[in-house]
């Protein structure tokens, strides 16, 4: 069998034969991408994708990308929240801390109450001493017996203040600095002096006193007022501190408390108060680690909160 054209070769094959004229009007397949082909499911759900490889390889950052407006007011109230809360931990400006040492410049103490009064009582003794020893040399035997009689009831007078405050005033919280305070008030003879030592620096100057004598006369005063013509001048007042409310002191070194002071006759306490002040006051703690009160008058009516 003669060997076959390359145009019979075609024919058999299938394939059309070279050169013919169907070639040149046959469609050319559709060229493939060089690039990879985007996922079917990224076409199929809609989702457009950022090529970003093209900012990348320019050297370009992509744009920024605004935040949301729910965004942007979470990042907002944060922001005031945080401010709020530093503020908050900042220390009051109206409640400054205070050294004890700059508080409380003289503090009490057993000599300081007391000094005074042994000072005088032992001044008498001497003298009724003295007095008995000259008189017995006489051999006035009945005058001296008279005059020690006299001298021991004057010595008993004079060492009443001492009586009256063998119990310290242990002022561990400002309620026992309080109800010290106002209980130094409630005898015969009132202690001032262990009411002027349980005050702060501040306690000690104010419009209606300046000095030790100046304080013992304002309440000399205001004893003689409260108790008008309802008591003679010998009977004692009751002063009770009901209804203390103030925040924890621990930690602390100046507290302010309210409480109501009612104030009666002794004797005449099944009657009712003859006053009932509703005050507060403020309080620091000393170098000894005891409260001290900033007010040494009687308290005015509560303000409202």
């Amino acid at each position: 069998m003669a060997d076959a054209g390359p145009r019979e070769e075609a024919g058999m094959k299938g394939d059309p034969e070279i050169g013919a004229a169907e070639w040149l009007f046959r469609d050319e397949a559709p060229a493939t991408p060089a690039g990879p082909a985007l996922p079917q499911a990224a076409e199929e759900s809609g989702e457009v994708f950022d090529l970003v490889d093209r900012d990348e390889e320019a050297g370009e950052d992509p744009p920024p990308i605004p935040a949301a407006p729910e965004q942007r007011r979470e990042r907002t109230s944060s922001t005031t929240s945080e401010s709020s809360r530093a503020e908050d931990e900042r220390p009051s400006r109206r409640t400054p801390m205070v050294e004890p040492e700059d508080a409380v410049d003289v503090v009490w103490t057993r000599g300081a109450e007391w000094g005074p009064s042994l000072l005088v009582l032992g001044a008498c003794l001497a003298t009724i001493g003295i007095l008995v020893y000259v008189l017995m040399g006489m051999e006035l035997y009945s005058l001296a017996f008279l005059v020690l009689l006299v001298g021991m009831a004057a010595a008993a007078v004079l060492s009443y203040p001492i009586l009256i405050t063998l119990e310290r005033p242990v002022r561990m919280t400002p309620e026992q600095a309080v109800r010290d305070f106002y209980g130094a008030l409630s005898h015969h003879l009132p202690h001032y002096r262990r009411m002027w030592l349980l005050l702060a620096r501040t306690g000690r100057t104010c419009a209606s006193y300046g000095s030790y004598e100046g304080f013992k006369s304002y309440w000399v005063e205001k004893i003689r007022t409260i108790k008008g013509d309802r008591a003679g001048s010998m009977t004692p007042l009751v002063f009770e501190v009901e209804d203390y409310r103030g925040d924890k002191s621990a930690g602390k070194t100046r507290v302010e408390v309210k409480y109501t002071l009612k104030i009666s006759i002794r004797g005449q306490r099944q009657a009712g108060p003859v006053a009932s002040i509703a005050g507060q006051v403020s309080l620091v703690r000393g170098p000894d680690r005891m409260w001290y009160l900033e007010s040494g008058t009687l308290p005015q009516p509560a303000r409202r909160s």
